[in-house]
C-alpha cells in the first residue's frame, strides 16, 4: 500500500451514511467492512469510543462517528457496520457507520480539499475530521481523514474531567 495523502484526491471512496448524510473514506484507507459484533464498552471512556470489538482474534478500538461528528439522535441498530481502517493509517481501529453505501469513483467529479486544522477540536463537532468534499451528481460527499480520528479522541480525553481511561479486566 502506498502512503496516503489527504490533500491528494483519491480515485475511489467507500461511502456510508450517518444521520442521512453521505460520508466516505478513501478506499486506500479501508481494510475491510464487518457486520457490527458485540462491542465491549470501556468504563469512563468518552462517548466517541463505542468500545472494543474482537474480529478474528484481534482487538479493535471502535469509534462512534455519530458522536465524533456531533450528529443528533440515536444510531439505527439494524444496518450498522464497522469499517476497519487500514493498519498503515491507524492500527487496530474501526469506525461505526449507520448504513453502508457504494464505492464511488471520483473521476470527473469536483473534488476540493477543505482547510486543515492543526489540532483536532472536539468542541467544533468533528468538522475538522473532513478533509475533502466531492460534489456527486445527486449530493455532496464529505470525505473523512481517518488519521485525525485518534488525535481527536485523545484531545477529548484530555478535555474530560480527569483525562483517564480504564480498561475492562
Amino acid at each position: 500500500m502506498t502512503s496516503w495523502d489527504p490533500q491528494t484526491p483519491s480515485r475511489g471512496y467507500c461511502t456510508f451514511r450517518l444521520n442521512g448524510r453521505l460520508y466516505g473514506l478513501p478506499l486506500e484507507t479501508v481494510r475491510e467492512i464487518s457486520p457490527l459484533t458485540d462491542c465491549t464498552r470501556i468504563p469512563r471512556a468518552p462517548a466517541a469510543i463505542a468500545g472494543c470489538v474482537s474480529i478474528r482474534g484481534q482487538i479493535h478500538l471502535a469509534l462512534d462517528l455519530r458522536v465524533l461528528l456531533a450528529l443528533p439522535g440515536p444510531a439505527p441498530v439494524r444496518d450498522r457496520r464497522l469499517v476497519l481502517i487500514h493498519p498503515t493509517v491507524a492500527p487496530a481501529l474501526g469506525v461505526l457507520v449507520d448504513e453502508l453505501g457504494e464505492i464511488v469513483f471520483a473521476e470527473g467529479l469536483r473534488d476540493e480539499p477543505t482547510p486543515t486544522c492543526d489540532s483536532p477540536d472536539p468542541i467544533r463537532g468533528g468538522d475538522d475530521l473532513i478533509c475533502r468534499r466531492c460534489q456527486l451528481p445527486e449530493e455532496l460527499l464529505a470525505v473523512l481523514d481517518p488519521r485525525r480520528f485518534l488525535p481527536w479522541v485523545e484531545r477529548a480525553i484530555t478535555l474530560s474531567n480527569d483525562g483517564l481511561l480504564t480498561c475492562p479486566t
